[in-house]
């Protein structure tokens, strides 16, 4: 046997060995075929053999479509979850001309049972790896760049690993700066005051009015005022979008007294959740004392998405960044728990060094169906153990009084238990008889049908607005009730729920999918169109004879859109909780699917009761309710550890 020929014989057996170690991690349903693909085409360009190191490339592949920034090798067998949420692209199971599962392959539901490498062994084979590096290595100039990233705990594909680093730089940079848009003077300090002054006591009112609580919110806006950074964290009700509009407030009475203009950027990372910020902006700023010169200059502000404001194109690139950056002397963005970590890495190097950051959001709602946790990663080390080796912890304020319900209502209650994984607590308000909080068991088939049946008679007060031509009242009718779900599929999903919806009213027939007061969302971001991800609007007839799809624009106003402008559009009846992210109803019905639903999770479930102002309604087992508190969602990330430093002296 010659020596090629044994060479030839090793590539093969190596080969065979990671094509049967990655066939069964598709089988099983936790590699998909894309990453496998990938994975295998890495390997061919880096000549690796080894099947422990192929396989971390199709973890590490997989990881950001189910929200991880990284894998962590020595604890992804026990903490995996095998499927997730239907509006992600993953999904469990083999996918079209995959070959069926033969009988020796493990239970999809049980990744535990598959062959994981031994910790120390995946970890010896990655440090040894020609295609992995440590995070201090340096890449000589025009080298090959390695793919993978191994700190001897986590593994990150380069990209995210490069994404994280950048933000985690970005971060501590702008922490440590402590300048700001204006001076830490008196003059600052007299327009806080003036701005978060409390409201004169009303002479007619029978009882003194409560304390507004403004030391906290006012200590946040004196840090967006003097510091780079400033992040704002609370529940709904605590106060955050009136921290916003005070801030601005007095950053504008500042720059006129100053003699100069201030340049202010605010965004959200979904068209819905702009159109929300702007409304509640407006609305704050109306009931300000301030003069007309200020009032004129706020009033003129509006919210867009990040995508709009970083000038991002359908081929995922943005024109603002290192070269081009945003003109903004303060930029605030709002419901940032939505954020990405990729979207962050953007924002960030698209700021110019001088540019106040004012980072605004709950961290115990869901977080980004993208890759990472960054409200959470930042927040959650202040919030919960006072990490005093925490690079932003002077930068971080908590919002946690709530105004909106006042401290004993039903709702808070509950969302607070659920927040907190207090499952008995969260149980026992549910049980407790009120009007804000209702529970249904989906076994009772006459509870549900009555649930349907009045969410239906909303429905019908939308369809009727939209048949008389009244856009307005439509929008607002179908805005009234909303039913949440964790999925889409199933007896509990989204599109049964339109389905019971829409038999009620009788729009299941000849009518076919489009008909007039058909509520639609819009589920892909359309530039051309300037149809964006979440914005939602209403079928509805016209006086000319050709009905057309009305959505909301700007301040009260409408626009149409035809119908041909909208393959990328579902109906609004119901929604998944994920899509809720950024709006607000007056009431919500939380559909939860079964037990062994992944999604099952704490954020899942506070997310979607806190969309509700006046009243929610659980639809849910008892098992299932309690399987999702008492399952926060985990993502593997390495921002959090690389925003703390070692404290002073260690």
């Amino acid at each position: 046997m010659n020596h090629g020929t044994a060479t030839d014989m090793a590539t093969d057996t190596a080969t065979d060995a990671v094509t049967d170690l990655l066939t069964r991690f598709r089988r099983a349903g936790v590699l998909g075929a894309a990453d496998v693909h990938v994975a295998t085409t890495i390997a061919r360009a880096g000549a690796e053999t080894d099947p422990l190191v192929v396989l971390a490339v199709a973890l590490c592949v997989r990881a950001p479509r189910h929200g991880h920034v990284c894998i962590e090798p020595a604890t992804i067998a026990a903490t995996l979850v095998v499927g997730g949420d239907d509006d992600s692209a993953a999904g469990p199971g083999a996918g079209p001309g995959d070959p069926d599962p033969d009988e020796t392959d493990p239970d999809p539901s049980d990744p535990g049972a598959l062959p994981w490498p031994d910790p120390a062994a995946w970890a010896g084979a990655l440090q040894a790896s020609a295609n992995v590096r440590a995070p201090g290595d340096t890449e000589a100039p025009g080298t090959r760049r390695l793919p993978l990233v191994f700190d001897g705990t986590r593994c990150w594909l380069e990209r995210y690993w490069a994404y994280e680093r950048r933000v985690a730089d970005a971060l501590r940079s702008r922490a440590a700066d402590a300048s700001g848009c204006f001076p830490d003077n008196d003059a600052t300090a007299a327009a806080l005051d003036a701005a978060f002054a409390p409201p004169a006591p009303d002479p007619d009112a029978g009882a003194p009015v409560p304390d507004p609580g403004p030391d906290r919110q006012r200590a946040a806006a004196h840090l967006a005022l003097t510091r780079r950074l400033t992040v704002i964290a609370g529940g709904p009700g605590t106060g955050k979008t009136r921290t916003i509009a005070h801030t601005l407030l007095a950053a504008t009475a500042l720059a006129r007294a100053e003699g100069r203009d201030l340049r202010i950027g605010l965004a959200t990372p979904t068209g819905k959740a702009a159109d929300r910020m702007t409304k509640a902006l407006a609305a704050a700023v109306a009931g300000a004392d301030v003069g007309d010169d200020v009032r004129a200059t706020l009033d003129g502000l509006a919210a867009v998405t990040l995508h709009r404001l970083l000038g991002g194109s359908p081929r995922g690139t943005f024109r603002h960044g290192p070269d081009d950056p945003l003109p903004h002397d303060l930029v605030v963005v709002d419901e940032t728990s939505m954020v990405s970590l990729p979207l962050m890495a953007h924002l960030l190097a698209a700021l110019r060094p001088g540019t106040g950051l004012v980072l605004v959001g709950d961290p115990d709602q869901l977080v980004s169906i993208e890759a990472g946790a960054v409200l959470g990663d930042i927040v959650d080390p202040v919030r919960i153990a006072q990490d005093p080796s925490h690079a932003l912890r002077d930068c971080v304020v908590v919002l946690d009084k709530s105004y909106r319900f006042g401290g004993r209502d039903a709702i808070v209650a509950f969302a607070d238990a659920v927040r907190r994984g207090a499952v008995d607590a969260a149980v026992a308000a549910l049980r407790t008889p009120s009007d804000q909080l209702a529970w249904i068991d989906p076994a009772d088939p006459n509870a549900v049908d009555a649930l349907a049946d009045g969410v239906a008679a909303v429905a019908a007060e939308s369809v009727a607005a939209a048949r008389a031509g009244d856009a307005t009242a439509a929008l607002e009718h179908s805005a009234h009730v909303k039913v949440l779900c964790g999925t889409r599929h199933g007896d509990l999903g989204s599109y049964r729920w339109t389905e019971r919806i829409e038999a009620r009213l009788g729009l299941t027939g000849a009518a076919g999918r489009w008909y007039v007061g058909r509520p639609v969302i819009v589920t892909r971001n359309d530039h051309l169109n300037r149809l964006f991800n979440g914005d939602t609007g209403i079928y509805v007839a016209t006086a000319d004879g050709d009905p057309a799809v009305v959505f909301p624009a700007g301040a009260d106003g409408t626009r149409r859109v035809a119908t041909a402008q909208l393959a990328e559009s579902e109906t609004w009846w119901a929604m998944t909780v994920h899509k809720s992210q950024g709006s607000e109803f007056d009431e919500v019905v939380v559909s939860l699917p079964a037990t062994e639903s992944p999604i099952l999770t704490r954020e899942l479930l506070y997310t979607g009761v806190t969309r509700a102002k006046e009243k929610v309604t659980i639809v849910a087992t008892e098992a299932a309710l309690r399987a999702a508190i008492g399952r926060p969602v985990q993502r593997a990330t390495g921002l959090r550890a690389a925003l703390s430093v070692p404290p002073p002296g260690a």
